[in-house]
């Protein structure tokens, strides 16, 4: 699901609800399915393999000012802490924007052929990131591979470690609260939840909510949109061993 959709949502969102304060600061916030981001002035949009940046400067004329080649098959971007995560059809990049004009690769994973192929939404919190590998044959990956949540170790950007893999049917986008990690998959009509308080070894839980073919997710305080594929559904998550929903709206 596209920033541009889930802005739009929380315009939405903002009106009906302009008595709660709560949903204020909601409008731009982005699920981990997105092809572009923004970083100062700066723009971050994806090609299958190039990252293209735009100077915004000038908001009303955009321009083009960098390409950073890379394999083919970039799919998501994600900006946490001044650094860019991208996940991609074979690998995790890991660039630094320490120049937002001119990003360069610090470091790409590599990935066994298990999972090759698969789409790659990615989150980081602290020194950990978090990526789902979606297989779907004829769509994304071989029919031989493998759909997982991977877990790296990016305390050190230049050299990223794998720690674990956990498996999962076809896992969308995802997000986390606290020490949990909520994970739309949607081959198993499921938001599947994880203890990541020990990112060495994530524990599934027993909160998981049933619902039909889970996307993409955001998650802003107490607060969690999922995005299906008909709907979208608000969810009170501030006791996340009681995760409650409390809204829907139709697409």
């Amino acid at each position: 699901m596209n920033k541009i959709l889930f802005a739009s949502l929380f315009v939405l969102l903002a009106a009906a609800c302009s008595k709660d304060a709560a949903f204020a600061d909601l409008t731009g916030k982005s699920g981990s399915i997105t092809r572009f981001a923004v970083y100062q002035n700066y723009m971050y949009v994806l090609n299958l393999n190039e990252v293209q940046t735009y100077s915004l400067q000038d908001p009303d004329n955009p321009v083009l000012v960098h390409r950073l080649q890379t394999d083919y098959g970039l799919e998501t971007i994600a900006i946490y802490e001044g650094t860019v995560f991208l996940g991609s059809t074979t690998a995790l990049y890991i660039l630094d924007i320490s120049n937002p004009a001119a990003p360069n690769i610090l470091s790409k994973t590599d990935r066994p052929d298990v999972f090759f192929g698969g789409c790659d939404p990615v989150v980081v919190k602290g020194n950990y990131a978090y990526s789902t590998i979606k297989i779907i044959a004829n769509i994304c990956g071989w029919v031989s591979s493998e759909s997982a949540l991977i877990v790296y170790d990016v305390s050190n950007k230049t050299a990223p470690v794998t720690l674990g893999t956990y498996p999962l049917n076809i896992p969308n986008g995802l997000g986390y609260k606290d020490n949990y990690l909520f994970v739309c998959d949607e081959g198993s009509d499921r938001l599947e939840v994880f203890d990541i308080s020990n990112p060495l070894a994530l524990q599934p839980t027993t909160f998981a909510v049933q619902m039909t073919d889970p996307v993409d997710l955001i998650v802003d305080g107490n607060r969690m949109i999922v995005s299906t594929k008909t709907d979208f559904q608000i969810f009170d998550i501030s006791d996340v061993t009681a995760i409650r929903r409390t809204g829907q709206i139709q697409k």
